[in-house]
Parts: structure tokens; C-alpha cells; sequence
């Protein structure tokens, strides 16, 4: 039986990850994705409190670079670390083409124009299609880097480890 801690976590994962799949979904509006991106640093830092718990039950095994992929799968179902793998590389597929396609910048508004900012030098001025375009692909990498976060803390709190079967317990 899940505990009360336990499900409290896994349903604040499983918002925060609904969240971040309905930015994704919200960025193919070009008139959304500017104020998408409002609300990722909110979910970050959601995330980050999701996570301290994990760290600190699984502690040192969670320090090890493999944890984020495979190691919190321990013990759950054989489609959860392959789930993981397609999440990273879906978000760092999306990042690679954001990184593409703005040159390393930022698109932004300086001075009324729409442009390409790279630490206040300007690489590109940007028609308003172009702006939008590389605002929403930004708010889609962000997105799905968000769901990939989200998506080991949602696992590791609906699926209890034997590991750290009563270390929440407190019900």
C-alpha cells in the first residue's frame, strides 16, 4: 500500500509533468508560447523540489550520473528506463534544433525589432513570423526538457523501490 506521502509526492509529479505537456502543446500557438514561458520557472523549481526527496532516500546511488536514466528504475516496470531514454533524447533533439535554428541566440525585442540576441549583440533581425516561430520552438524545448524532468519523479512515486519502501511511510 502507498502511503500518504507517497501519493501526495506522485500527484504533485504528475501535475507538474500534465503542466509541462500542456505548455508543449500550448507552444504550437504562436500567440501562447510568449507567455508559456512564465510558467517554467515555477515548474522548475517544483521540479527541483520533487527531486530533494529522491536524492536524499536514494543517497549516494543518486549521485551517480546513470540515476536520472536507469538507476531510479530500479525495481519498477521494464518499460520505465526505456520510457526515460526516449524522453532525454526527444528533449535534446528539440534543443539541438532550437540551437540550430537561432544560431546560439535568443530571440527577442530590442527597440521595437524583432531580433536574434546573443549576450546584447544582435546576430539576426527577425521578421515577426521568424520571432514567433523561434519563440515557440524555445518554449517546446523548454517544455520537453520539463516532461523528461518530471517524468522520473512521477515513476519513482507511483512505483514504491524496495529500497525505500518504508522510508516514507509516515501515514
Amino acid at each position: 500500500m502507498i502511503s500518504v506521502n507517497r501519493r501526495f509526492l506522485a500527484a504533485l509529479s504528475a501535475c507538474g509533468l500534465a503542466a509541462s505537456i500542456a505548455g508543449y502543446i500550448g507552444s504550437f500557438s504562436w500567440a501562447s508560447a510568449d507567455n508559456i514561458f512564465r510558467w517554467y520557472i515555477p515548474l522548475l523549481l517544483g521540479w527541483m523540489a520533487l527531486f530533494v526527496p529522491i536524492y536524499v532516500l536514494e543517497y549516494p546511488a543518486s549521485r551517480l550520473p546513470s540515476f536520472a536514466l536507469k538507476g531510479f528504475s530500479r525495481g519498477m516496470p521494464g518499460w520505465v528506463a526505456p520510457c526515460s531514454w526516449l524522453l532525454s533524447l526527444i528533449a535534446l533533439t528539440h534543443f539541438v534544433w532550437f540551437a540550430v535554428h537561432s544560431g546560439w541566440g535568443v530571440p527577442t525585442i530590442l527597440d521595437g525589432q524583432s531580433v536574434l540576441d546573443a549576450r546584447g549583440h544582435v546576430l539576426k533581425v527577425l521578421t515577426q513570423a521568424e520571432y514567433f516561430k523561434l519563440r515557440a520552438a524555445g518554449a517546446r524545448a523548454f517544455a520537453t526538457m520539463l516532461i523528461y524532468f518530471y517524468f522520473t519523479p512521477v515513476m519513482y512515486w507511483w512505483f514504491p523501490r524496495p529500497s525505500a519502501k518504508f522510508a516514507l511511510s509516515a501515514s
